[in-house]
């Protein structure tokens, strides 16, 4: 549940830093629709006048005057239609980041929620378990003295029952892992995000030749390219509050929390480097992918 709560937390953060980015994409290009605006009210002008001065004269000066008029107005035309697109495309990511940001949100808060109920689930069992403790020791103090606790003593498993045992399956199936349902979620947004990206034309950008990742109690591991700035690696984790380095990327680190019960397990690392200036490290148990539909 921490690791689920985590992740969403470097999701929001995500969200947080590209809706930024978009706000500035955003307010430049509408200030640049409005300059365009500007320039097509102008250029309509400019055309109009072209067009008296022309039926005055009909020289080949007001011809050739009416013409640069008339393409003036036709590029400014186009200019506006083009920024006019530019805007609604940058509006509607922007919404569509807004809308994933809240989403995000609303995960956290449940998060927070599960976190907080499953702690107090665990104190009350904590309790429970003391005062049962307790209310023995006064009941064996009662009965003449503190009786010394014992492990209870097993009865020998009978020859004859043994001996008819079936023996055990040469391979037993071992028990499936147990992954939370939020962070399924997030390996599923992260898979089909990748598949998408990687789906497109090309290899794209490759703006490192050689990436490796060290955690502060491990050793370096070489990520893989995939294309589109995308580096992937997988590699055994150790439990506990980790401090990820990405060597060949200046100083680049992450701090991440693994479950003590991963220790040892295989965790996939992906580095998100389209955005130089904030790249993202996505990284989850390798078991997950099985639960992958």
């Amino acid at each position: 549940m921490e690791q689920s709560l985590e992740n969403r937390l470097v999701e929001a953060e995500d969200f947080e830093n590209e809706l930024l980015a978009y706000d500035y994409k955003l307010g430049e290009a509408r200030e640049a629709l409005e300059n365009a605006r500007e320039n097509y009210e102008q250029t309509r002008i400019d055309l109009t006048r072209a067009e008296r001065e022309h039926e005055k004269s009909g020289d080949s000066n007001s011809e050739r005057q009416l013409r640069k008029a008339k393409h003036a107005f036709d590029m400014a035309k186009r200019g506006v239609d083009s920024r006019s697109r530019r805007v609604e495309i940058i509006q509607s990511s922007y919404d569509e980041l807004k809308a994933e940001q809240a989403d995000t949100e609303k995960a956290i808060a449940r998060n927070r929620g599960r976190i907080a109920a499953q702690k107090r689930k665990v104190e009350d069992m904590v309790a429970a378990m003391l005062e049962k403790a307790e209310t023995a020791r006064r009941a064996a103090k009662l009965a003449g003295g503190e009786a010394a606790v014992k492990k209870p003593q097993l009865p020998a498993p009978s020859v004859a029952k043994a001996e008819s045992a079936e023996p055990a399956p040469a391979a037993a199936a071992e028990p499936a892992e147990e992954i939370d349902e939020e962070l399924l979620a997030y390996v599923k947004r992260e898979q089909e995000r990748l598949q998408k990206l990687l789906a497109e034309e090309g290899e794209g950008k490759q703006t490192f030749k050689s990436l490796s990742l060290e955690s502060s109690r491990g050793e370096p591991h070489d990520f893989e390219f995939l294309g589109h700035n995308q580096y992937r690696l997988v590699a055994p984790v150790k439990a506990g509050l980790q401090t990820y380095e990405v060597s060949g990327f200046s100083t680049l680190r992450f701090r991440r929390t693994i479950p003590a019960e991963d220790a040892g397990k295989n965790y996939v690392f992906i580095l998100d480097a389209r955005r130089l200036s904030r790249p993202r490290l996505i990284m989850y148990p390798e078991y997950a992918l099985s639960y992958l539909d």
